[in-house]
C-alpha cells in the first residue's frame, strides 16, 4: 500500500480524463441514449425493504447507491467500505457493459471485496442471502460471488487501495472556520452519484464540496482558498458537477423516461435459471 496518495495506483492509474469516460458503456449506448444512461447513473430511489423485479429500482450505476448502500447498511459495513465498493463498481464498468455483466452480481461482489480491503470483512454467503432478501429475483449464490471476485480483481488490475475525501474534511473545516461538517459530509456522499471520484483527487473533491457549502451559506472563503495554492478550476469543476447532478435529478420525468422504462430497453439477462457469470476475455 502506498503511504501517500501521490505514490498510489489511485493517482497513477485511476484519475482519468473526461474523454476516457465518454468511451465507457459503448455497448449499452447502442440501446439507450446518453441522457438515458446519465439518468440511470444518477437516479436515486428511497430504500425499501423489498424491491421487486418489475419495479427494478436498482438500475445500472444506481446499483452502487441503492444496492451497495442498502446491502452494506444491512450487513453493518462501514461507510468507507461502501464508498470503496462504489468506486470499484464505477471502475469495473469503464471496461465492461451492463448488458454483458449483470450489475447485481457485480455490485454484490464489489461490496464483498471492499469489505476485505477496508478490514470490515463480511461473508460471501451472507452477502448472497441478504441480497436475496432485498430482491427475491436475485438468484446468484456464494459460489457465483467468489468466482466473480477474481474477474473483478482482474478488471481492476488488482489495484484496490482507494483514497476518499472524508479523511481531510474535519481538518479543512476547522482551518477555514466553517462549522458544517454534516452538510459537507452529505455532499461528499452525493459526489459518489457523479463521476468525480474517477476524475479528481480526493482532496479536490473535499474542497469542491466545501466550496459549494460555503457558497450556499454565503460564507466568503476566497482568501482561504487562495492561501491553499490549489487549482481553483478543478474545485469549480467539482462544484459544477454536483450542481449539474442536483439540477438533473430534480427534473420531473414522464413514465417513458423513468429508470424502469430505460432499463427495460437493455437486453440484460436476468431471468435465466443459471445466473450468468461474466466470462473473462481470452488472454493474448
Amino acid at each position: 500500500m502506498a503511504a501517500n496518495f501521490w505514490d498510489s495506483t489511485h493517482w497513477k492509474s485511476w484519475i482519468l480524463d473526461k474523454s476516457k469516460l465518454e468511451y465507457s458503456n459503448a455497448k449499452d449506448k447502442q440501446y439507450i441514449t446518453h441522457t438515458e444512461l446519465k439518468r440511470l447513473k444518477i437516479h436515486y430511489c428511497k430504500c425499501k425493504k423489498r424491491i421487486y423485479l418489475y419495479q427494478f429500482i436498482y438500475l445500472l450505476i444506481n446499483f452502487d447507491f441503492l444496492v451497495i448502500h442498502l446491502l452494506g447498511s444491512t450487513l453493518k459495513i462501514r461507510q468507507r467500505a461502501i464508498a470503496t465498493a462504489i468506486v470499484y463498481f464505477k471502475r469495473f464498468y469503464l471496461k465492461n457493459s451492463f448488458i454483458d455483466c449483470e450489475p447485481r452480481l457485480i455490485a454484490t461482489t464489489c461490496l464483498y471485496l471492499s469489505s476485505k480491503v477496508e478490514e470490515c470483512i463480511t461473508q460471501a454467503k451472507k452477502c448472497a442471502i441478504k441480497m436475496k432478501e432485498i430482491d427475491p429475483s436475485y438468484n446468484f449464490t456464494m459460489n457465483d460471488i467468489l468466482e466473480c471476485e477474481f474477474y473483478v480483481l482482474e478488471e481492476l488490475n488488482f489495484e484496490l487501495i482507494i483514497y476518499h475525501p472524508y479523511k481531510s474534511l474535519p481538518a479543512y473545516l476547522q482551518n477555514c472556520g466553517l462549522d458544517c461538517l454534516d452538510s459537507v459530509w452529505g455532499i461528499v456522499n452525493d459526489s459518489y452519484k457523479t463521476d468525480v471520484s474517477l476524475l479528481y483527487p480526493p482532496y479536490v473533491i473535499a474542497l469542491g464540496c466545501i466550496y459549494l457549502v460555503a457558497f450556499i451559506k454565503k460564507k466568503d472563503l476566497k482568501q482561504w482558498f487562495s492561501d491553499l495554492n490549489v487549482d481553483m478550476k478543478e474545485i469549480w469543476d467539482v462544484a459544477k458537477e454536483l450542481l449539474d447532478y442536483y439540477e438533473f435529478d430534480r427534473v420531473l420525468i414522464t413514465p417513458a423516461e423513468a429508470p424502469e422504462a430505460i432499463y427495460a430497453k437493455l437486453p440484460i439477462r436476468v431471468t435465466s435459471t443459471t445466473p450468468p457469470v461474466p466470462t473473462p476475455p481470452a488472454r493474448k
